[in-house]
């Protein structure tokens, strides 16, 4: 339930907001920050208070919701309301799979009116230009998706083989990029089904990831949305638990190309990549490519490893995700598929 206070404020009809382009009035766009939580309360909360030290102009109405995704409803107005002083809604989304309650944060965003969502995941936390950065974004950029960076930072006790990836500089160049929901914006446009096109995250992928990039190039493939890098509205995950080991990263590699792989045969089987290579071709152009950069980077590590021992570890960390990238296309081929949603996650 919602008291007065929570209720979310809705957007300007489009012909209010006509008329004050018009008059040259400034806008304030009406923004959503949406988060899905499946037992992170403590991480949640910890967004939360993170969301509450936002510095800046923050030039847009805002509020916030929440999808619990919990079996039993989890989530209290006790720990989000004692952290935030934006407007707030909590849902329970019964029905358990990340592309059921990604697609309830969009129904609920496009019922208020919003006319832009920004979403994070529930265990990252938020630097304190943020907000000001995502709103800066939205009223400059050309693009109905923007994705922005997520930086991981391990704590000394993890795996020195876990590949370090510094995070570019927002105006450096960047040819490729993750596309993910961990911090990213879309406009109505996308998730609207009344004034957009009415997006919505696959069942398919409903239990074992990857929903976020096929509907993002689904809306890009299928419907001319392209989507655009927006680096620098800051966020940061700090790794724990499991994801200190090599294991939990390398199987995550795994997973996540699988997914990728499913994503390719899947938009040619419905048509929505159109004129697109062979899928026989393009798996085998992908396994070959990581199998090569797997062994290069292995052997490079080996050599370096009595020399530069940091530089050698991470080298041969590099190395392993290249070689469990193209070791995906056996559970691939055999139709294998990992339950990811619900696991013990850290």
């Amino acid at each position: 339930m919602m008291t007065k206070k929570m209720v979310p404020k809705v957007a300007k009809p489009y012909s209010c907001i006509q008329d004050q382009e018009a008059a040259g009035k400034p806008l304030r766009p009406s923004v959503v920050i949406g988060v899905c939580t499946y037992k992170r309360n403590d991480r949640l909360q910890e967004l939360i208070k993170s969301l509450n030290s936002q510095t800046g102009p923050i030039e847009a109405d805002v509020s916030l919701l929440i999808v619990d995704n919990n079996q039993v409803p989890s989530v209290s107005h006790d720990l989000v309301g004692s952290d935030t002083h934006f407007p707030y809604q909590i849902l329970h989304e019964r029905k358990a799979g990340l592309a059921n309650a990604r697609n309830r944060l969009f129904e609920t965003a496009d019922a208020s009116g919003a006319e832009w969502l920004i979403g994070v995941d529930d265990d990252e936390l938020l630097e304190t230009s943020w907000l000001s950065e995502w709103i800066r974004g939205i009223n400059s950029a050309s693009r109905e998706i923007l994705i922005g960076e997520v930086s991981l930072e391990y704590p000394i006790n993890a795996s020195p083989y876990i590949p370090r990836r510094p995070i570019a500089k927002p105006d450096a160049p960047k040819k490729s990029f993750v596309l993910g929901t961990g911090n990213y914006a879309v406009s109505q446009k996308v998730f609207s089904q009344d004034r957009g096109i009415g997006m919505r995250f696959s069942a398919e992928f409903n239990e074992i990831g990857g929903e976020d990039a096929e509907m993002i190039l689904r809306a890009k493939r299928q419907h001319g949305l392209a989507y655009q890098r927006w680096p620098y509205p800051a966020v940061r995950e700090e790794q724990r638990g499991d994801r200190l080991k090599l294991r939990y990263h390398l199987t995550r590699a795994i997973h996540t190309q699988r997914n990728g792989f499913h994503i390719a045969a899947l938009h040619r089987r419905n048509k929505t990549l159109k004129n697109a290579t062979p899928l026989a071709v393009m798996l085998t152009r992908r396994t070959s490519k990581s199998l090569v950069r797997g062994v290069s980077n292995l052997s490079v590590g080996v050599f370096w490893l009595p020399f530069e021992r940091k530089t050698g570890q991470q080298k041969i960390g590099i190395g392993l995700e290249h070689l469990a990238r193209a070791w995906a296309i056996i559970p691939f081929v055999l139709g294998i598929k990992r339950r990811r949603y619900g696991a013990s996650e850290p």
